[in-house]
């Protein structure tokens, strides 16, 4: 049986192809992932109150150098012309496949994207610089106090005070938003939403009190935030907060696909193993009719989220004519969808071991449940579609009808 997790993605209008490159990246962040996160090693992080592995991120940044593919060299990073997402998406589902504890998400995807996109060249370099060697955390604080995502209204308000930018107000479900050095926050102003940077980590600015959550997936860490009076330094322009938001939650949901696609496929994998070797009444499971049908649908979900995560990788980086946005919602869609469903296939697979603490797959379980909540999620990414193609249909109304 051919590998389940591999996959062939490089875009040329009909089909995904690697680039030599690009392959090169995902056989370096495989190989990484493979020899940092075992499942000891994930365990041994959910206890951890910074719930991330300090040395895997330097090492990210600092050796590996991969934490700037999808930022622009103005601030940095490695890419030319915004192009890179591609590459992301490679380490993220590398990552992913073994829900390694690193704050790519949060900081790369969500915080960098929204820097290099705000219209402040020199302020997202210097911000960025830690990050892009492995050596600082950020967090985009985009939601508000209930947890939405809702950059036009946070919720926190921004005011001058004695010596500059003030902000009041709480958001929550903040992602790396505890263990983040340097918070990017939304706040409302008289000019519209603003980017604001606050101080945090061991010297938070006065007035901020970060409260880590308890949630269900323990792999990826949220947080509640509450300014008061709380000093911070505005950065962008006043026109640009909501499209650099908007890129944002674009390169997050890209991650969250991507690393659904490697999670996916590593419960394909070990499901089709333990289908082989574990027998009952004297026959391995797998040649069971119905266990042969579980796998090879979930080996059809995995595919399909391959197919639309990539898809969105490569028109983000402007490979094809179709719309970003569009592209980007199908993957949320699909991936949020496939994952859930694989995860119970997995556990249906594994039967009465499936269930325990004892195996990882309760952790993947968490982890696809979780991930649906964060951006709007599925069903956020779906009315957007819908409200897409019925005001095309409205614009365009087909012949006849």
């Amino acid at each position: 049986m051919a590998d389940p997790t591999a996959g062939t993605t490089s875009y040329d209008g009909t089909e995904f192809v690697l680039t030599d490159e690009q392959e090169a990246v995902r056989d370096l962040a495989r190989t990484f992932a493979d020899r940092t996160f075992d499942e000891s090693s994930v365990r041994g992080l959910l206890d951890d109150p910074r719930g991330f592995d300090p040395a895997a991120w330097r090492a990210l940044g600092r050796d590996l150098g991969v934490l700037g593919l999808a930022l622009p060299t103005t601030v940095g990073g490695d890419a030319e012309d915004g192009r890179g997402h591609v590459e992301l998406a490679l380490l993220a589902e590398e990552l992913g496949r073994v829900l390694a504890g690193v704050p790519l998400l949060g900081s790369v995807a969500l915080a960098g994207t929204a820097l290099a996109r705000c219209g402040d060249d020199a302020a997202a370099a210097e911000l960025l610089a830690g990050v892009l060697a492995g050596e600082q955390v950020l967090a985009l604080a985009a939601t508000d106090a209930a947890g939405r995502w809702a950059p036009e209204d946070t919720g926190v308000s921004l005011r001058e005070g004695s010596d500059g930018a003030v902000l009041d107000g709480t958001v929550s479900h903040v992602v790396d938003g505890a263990a983040a050095d340097t918070v990017l926050v939304v706040a409302q102003s008289g000019d519209g939403p603003r980017l604001v940077a606050v101080a945090a980590g061991t010297s938070p600015a006065d007035g901020l009190v970060v409260e880590p959550l308890t949630t269900l997936d323990q792999t990826r860490r949220l947080a509640r935030l509450t300014f008061s009076g709380t000093p911070g330094r505005v950065v962008g322009d006043a026109g640009s907060t909501l499209d650099a938001v908007a890129a944002a939650r674009d390169a997050g949901a890209l991650v969250l696909a991507a690393g659904a696609v490697g999670a996916s496929a590593h419960l394909l994998a070990t499901s089709v193993e333990y289908a082989r070797t574990r027998l009952q009444f004297g026959r391995a499971i797998g040649s069971y009719q119905g266990v042969k049908h579980r796998c090879a649908d979930m080996h059809v979900r995995v595919e399909e989220s391959r197919s639309a995560a990539y898809h969105a990788a490569w028109t983000l980086d402007g490979a094809t004519d179709d719309d970003v946005r569009t592209a980007v919602d199908l993957a949320t869609v699909v991936t949020g969808e496939a994952f859930p469903q694989v995860a119970k296939d997995t556990v249906q697979v594994h039967g009465g071991i499936g269930f325990t603490w004892e195996h990882a797959t309760h952790l993947y379980y968490k982890r696809a449940v979780g991930d649906a909540a964060l951006l709007g999620g599925p069903a956020a990414a779906s009315e957007r579609l819908a409200a897409s193609w019925l005001d095309a249909t409205v614009a365009s109304p087909a012949v006849g009808a």
